[in-house]
């Protein structure tokens, strides 16, 4: 009795299978859109980052304006009218504003440990040098070999 009630599937309409998969393909579909939408993003950091093409700026008189600007925070130091460790903070604002104006860099607002991990070497190795210094409190850095070493980094560029 109950094989006169079993039809195989040769007696079914292809349209039936085509419906079948059609609908496996669009469960398939919203999983993948899920799974894509809800994935975890890469955050980019600063050491995966393309450097940045140079702005258009007068390099020359940037310089020039710096390298002024450095002269005048070591006189201001020669004459006592600050102290060696503000003498450093003072280049080492100079020389990251400097990198701004001049690349688009922003390193006056990077932190030391940011400014290793780009792709301006020289200037995480200065302000690195700059640190003890600028947060001494005993007052023994030397302001004129750091504003020697900030004039350097600026007429490299």
């Amino acid at each position: 009795m109950l094989e006169n009630e079993f039809y195989g599937p040769v007696y079914y309409s292809g349209v039936w299978a085509l419906i079948g998969a059609f609908f496996l393909l669009c469960a398939g579909a919203v999983v993948g859109l899920i799974l894509y939408t809800t994935r975890k993003k890469t955050i980019k950091q600063i050491h995966t980052l393309k450097p940045l093409a140079p702005k258009g700026v007068d390099l020359n008189a940037l310089k020039q304006k710096y390298l002024g600007i450095i002269d005048q925070i070591e006189t201001y130091y020669n004459d006592h009218r600050t102290s060696a460790s503000v003498a450093h903070q003072q280049l080492s604002k100079a020389v990251r504003t400097f990198y701004y104006e001049a690349l688009g860099f922003h390193a006056e607002v990077m932190t030391l440990e940011d400014l290793k991990q780009s792709h301006h070497k020289d200037l995480a190795t200065l302000i690195g040098k700059y640190y003890p210094d600028e947060f001494d409190m005993l007052e023994q850095g030397l302001v004129a070999q750091s504003a020697q070493k900030a004039r350097d980094l600026i007429r490299k560029q």
